[in-house]
């Protein structure tokens, strides 16, 4: 029997069940035969709706258990690399400001007028070393440089005059000194005379006097000869310091031309022909050519990082600290830098490591490592890689010493974990520590081996042990190999 044609059975059963229930009960002797007739028929509804009940029970159990078929595992597609060991110099990214290596700030060593201005004494302007810039007025010093001379001939002649004073004294000493020795010969030979009575006394007595005389002027000439070499020396310091005075003319002459010490760009001119300048008014700033500085700023615990390769050179490191730190220095420490623009991915240049900052920058807490560039103008390269000028902002990249490395995309790391194709083609995840970022890739030591398979792909969600169908991203594994290189 089908369920269309149980319904309304059932429901000619349930209607007269409702009947026979709605009527009134009645004695036996009052009931007529037609009750009788309706009792047969209420029985038989009775054993109707019991039968429909009995069918209806029997057509759901007959019915067959419903069969679930069994699902296909699901196979999620990835894509993955090979891990592979690569030698890599770990490197730390820093940014900072470029800086002249000299900036000269010229000032005027003299006063004068100043009559000649290079025509290309502007600000960006590229001159050589020894270049003419700047002329001041030299009539007055030259005037000045005559007076000087003339004092100095002038001395010269009194320092002569004394030095022939001093000749002539000793030469009169001598003469006297002579008389002297004859006059007192003479004397000896009238006292023997007196004796044998054979002259005056009073001849005696007139060479006596001679004698005293002639001994006075020896006194004399030579207190006088005792006098001359303070003469002298004063002469001489008056005469020196006349020559000092010509000197300083000259070299002040020498300062009212004004040439460039070097090779220099310009930045700055303060002055304009026919302008009077004071002695110490700025004339003109100018910087070097040949090399800028960069003071990089750093972070303390990524700085860190690469000197965990300087515990094997504790002794450079303490001669260092000792000696002062130096370019070939941080060399032989295996550090070294490069530098490019930090607004695009302009091409490097080679640095070397200068020095680093004695403190800390109190507002960032980075480290500053000044840095330099050799002839930062001989690199240019048009349109992609220009010169570096003063206040360009930089990105630096510090490198330490060569090691290896698991290199990794740095999409491929998922909040300090990794993604690994078993050899069940099931997926693990591996937790990772020590790693390092380095641009567009992860450099780890530990927790990879060289043949494992990397997924690269996004996950979600990522559940350990779901089958995975990998794909070898071939050009994903030559952009790690090709970024190596370049470092």
């Amino acid at each position: 029997m089908t369920d269309t044609a149980l319904k309304p059975s059932l429901a000619g059963c349930l209607h007269t069940t409702h009947f026979l229930a709605g009527s009134k009960r009645q004695p036996i002797s009052n009931m007529p035969i037609s009750f009788f007739k309706d009792l047969t028929q209420r029985r038989f509804f009775s054993i109707v709706l019991i039968a429909c009940i009995f069918i209806a029970l029997a057509l759901v159990k007959l019915q067959p258990r419903m069969a679930h078929e069994p699902s296909a595992a699901l196979i999620t597609p990835v894509n993955v690399i090979e891990v592979k060991a690569y030698t890599v110099r770990p490197a730390i990214t820093g940014f900072g400001t470029v800086e002249p290596d000299i900036l000269l700030e010229s000032k005027s060593e003299v006063a004068g007028k100043i009559t000649y201005v290079h025509p290309q004494l502007r600000n960006g302007s590229i001159l050589l070393k020894d270049t003419i810039v700047i002329r001041i007025e030299q009539d007055d010093y030259q005037l000045v440089i005559q007076q000087a001379q003339a004092n100095v001939t002038s001395n010269r002649a009194k320092f002569r005059e004394i030095e022939l004073q001093k000749n002539n004294l000793k030469a009169d000493l001598n003469l006297v000194h002579k008389k002297l020795k004859l006059a007192k010969v003479e004397l000896a030979r009238m006292q023997s005379l007196i004796k044998k009575h054979s002259i005056s006394k009073s001849s005696r007595d007139a060479q006596q006097v001679n004698v005293l005389q002639l001994q006075q002027e020896a006194q004399k000439l030579s207190n006088q000869l005792k006098t001359l070499p303070e003469q002298l020396a004063s002469a001489e310091a008056t005469l020196a310091n006349s020559v000092s005075m010509v000197e300083t003319q000259q070299r002040n002459l020498g300062r009212t031309v004004i040439k460039l010490p070097f090779n220099a760009r310009i930045s700055q001119r303060a002055v304009d022909e026919n302008q009077y300048v004071n002695k110490g008014a700025l004339l003109f700033s100018a910087q070097t050519t040949n090399k800028i500085l960069i003071n990089g700023q750093f972070a303390l615990q990524h700085f860190r990082m690469l000197a965990k390769d300087f515990k094997a050179q504790k002794a450079l490191l303490k001669e260092a600290f000792l000696s002062g730190f130096s370019s070939d220095t941080f060399k032989q420490l295996g550090l070294s830098a490069k530098v490019r623009l930090a607004e695009n991915d302009s091409p490097f240049w080679q640095a070397n490591v200068e020095r680093i900052s004695s403190q800390l920058d109190p507002a960032t807490r980075t480290l500053g490592i000044v840095i330099s560039v050799d002839n930062p103008y001989s690199q240019i390269i048009p349109g992609t890689k220009p010169p570096l000028m003063q206040g360009m902002y930089t990105e630096i990249l510090l490198q330490g010493k060569a090691r290896t490395f698991y290199v990794i995309p740095r999409d491929a790391l998922h909040e300090n974990e990794i993604f690994i194709l078993n050899n069940q083609n099931q997926l693990e995840r591996r937790p990772v520590k020590n790693l390092q970022v380095q641009g567009k890739m992860i450099l780890l030591s530990t927790g990879l081996q060289a043949g494992e398979k990397l997924i690269v792909s996004d996950l979600f969600p990522a559940i350990s042990g779901m089958q995975i169908k990998a794909t070898v991203k071939t050009d994903l594994q030559q952009t790690i190999a090709d970024w190596v290189k370049e470092q």
